[in-house]
């Protein structure tokens, strides 16, 4: 059979489905591209059997399945910032680009963990000059959070302030499933990770010729700022990062995805 697993249209996504768009109809995994925001709904309806989504997702329901492979980073993230016309400790509003649950909810864990922030939030548009013409500081992400730009902002990588404060890696995405995410598909989701891995020049190379980012800069962060493994570190970081969920009321109840294991991910 062939499989259908949803993802997100990022850079960041290129290394785990590259192999299956190269293989076309001979692959056994069929990609469809959505805003993480759209993805769950991919599986609500039964129309992918795992969707590479945000990982607050795989938090807020039951019954979800995790399986190897992630967009991870031990650091830095770079495409996903938050910036304040103020000093970060005086943030009363923050505008939220709400493509992706994971990033505006770590967001404020780290603005309240790390400066004792709890901002007022309002939805927008990820347009930095319009939320800022509203807010006191907002969140981009994704390839728009890599190339925003405004003068005397205050600028901070949130995947560096989670660094700070817990010194784990931290998951943005992963393969998130119900029941069709079976051992079969998370081996393919592996191998393709594999691939992804061997193949990453030519990835690079594919990748920066659609997005023409300046530059090496598509390089550097493919293969310097992102992470594909799912390790026991990862999960350790995903736990505690449900924990501070949990503490500050973004979650109401404690589930975690149960990990599809399969020969590949025990490596």
């Amino acid at each position: 059979m062939q499989y259908v697993v949803g993802s997100v249209p990022y850079v960041n996504a290129k290394p785990l489905v590259s192999q299956f768009e190269h293989l076309g109809t001979k692959s056994p995994v069929r990609v469809i591209y959505k805003l993480p925001s759209q993805l769950p709904d991919l599986l609500d309806t039964g129309e992918a059997q795992a969707v590479l989504v945000s990982s607050f997702d795989s938090l807020r329901k039951l019954g979800r399945r995790i399986a190897a492979g992630c967009v991870s980073t031990f650091g830095d993230a770079q495409s996903v910032k938050i910036f304040s016309k103020v000093p970060l400790e005086q943030i009363k509003t923050l505008a939220l680009d709400t493509s992706s649950l994971t990033s505006i909810h770590l967001a404020q864990v780290v603005l309240i963990e790390n400066y004792g922030v709890k901002a007022e939030v309002v939805a927008m548009a990820p347009d930095l000059q319009t939320m800022l013409g509203r807010c006191d500081a907002c969140v981009i992400i994704g390839d728009k959070g890599m190339v925003a730009q405004g003068e005397g902002l205050q600028v901070v990588d949130v995947g560096a302030e989670w660094h700070k404060l817990t010194d784990l890696p931290f998951v943005w995405a992963a393969w998130i499933g119900g029941s069709g995410l079976t051992e079969e598909l998370a081996a393919h989701l592996e191998l393709a990770n594999d691939w992804g891995q061997e193949h990453l020049e030519e990835v690079i190379e594919e990748t920066q010729a659609q997005v023409n980012w300046p530059g090496d800069s598509c390089r550097f962060y493919l293969s310097s700022i992102m992470n594909y493994r799912l390790t026991d570190a990862h999960l350790e970081g995903l736990r505690l990062f449900q924990r501070l969920l949990l503490k500050h009321e973004f979650l109401k109840e404690d589930n975690f995805p149960k990990v599809v294991r399969t020969l590949a991910s025990t490596r």
